[in-house]
């Protein structure tokens, strides 16, 4: 084959192969975190902490009697026995939820990459005592990156009311 007549080939099939080699999709090797903040209301003077599980993990404590470490109460055992979250001990954190408080009476939780479809919300006093509880659905809006390929996402705010 002549030069010329390669380059006639090439000149023909360049722009067909363009398109299929330029449709491939690669998505950036990033991670992030997908967050919920939690306002409580009512009678939330002896709240110490507020804590939030999934099906497989729990937010640890942020403020006293026991920072980083997970709530020691007996209501709260095994997912499956009342699907309450795991007493110290027992039952591996699975996928780390950050907690951070921002304000009297509000906490931001963080979740890497994962977008959970409901979580259970506890405000507890300084012994540990579950001062008030609620399932909840959480409904995720993306704040970036696309839809082929992930990013950051924000739950509806959620308000757990605690009574006196």
């Amino acid at each position: 084959m002549t030069p010329l007549r390669s380059l006639a080939w090439l000149t023909v099939l360049l722009p067909a192969l363009v398109p299929v080699a330029g449709c491939a999709r690669v998505c950036p090797a990033i991670a992030w975190t997908n967050f919920v903040t939690v306002t409580l209301a009512g009678d939330t003077r002896s709240v110490s902490w507020v804590q939030l599980c999934t099906p497989d993990s729990c937010s640890r404590a942020t403020e006293s009697p026991a920072p980083r470490t997970v709530l020691p109460s007996a209501t709260v055992t095994p997912t499956g026995a009342n699907g309450l979250g795991f007493p110290p001990g027992s039952g591996p954190i699975q996928r780390p939820i950050t907690v951070e408080k921002f304000g009297p009476d509000r906490w931001r939780f963080g979740f890497e990459i994962d977008s959970p479809g409901s979580v259970t919300v506890r405000a507890l006093d300084p012994a540990g005592n579950t001062l008030a509880e609620k399932k909840m659905t959480l409904a995720w809006q993306r704040t970036g990156g696309t839809a082929e390929c992930g990013g950051p996402e924000t739950a509806s705010p959620l308000t757990l009311t605690v009574n006196s």
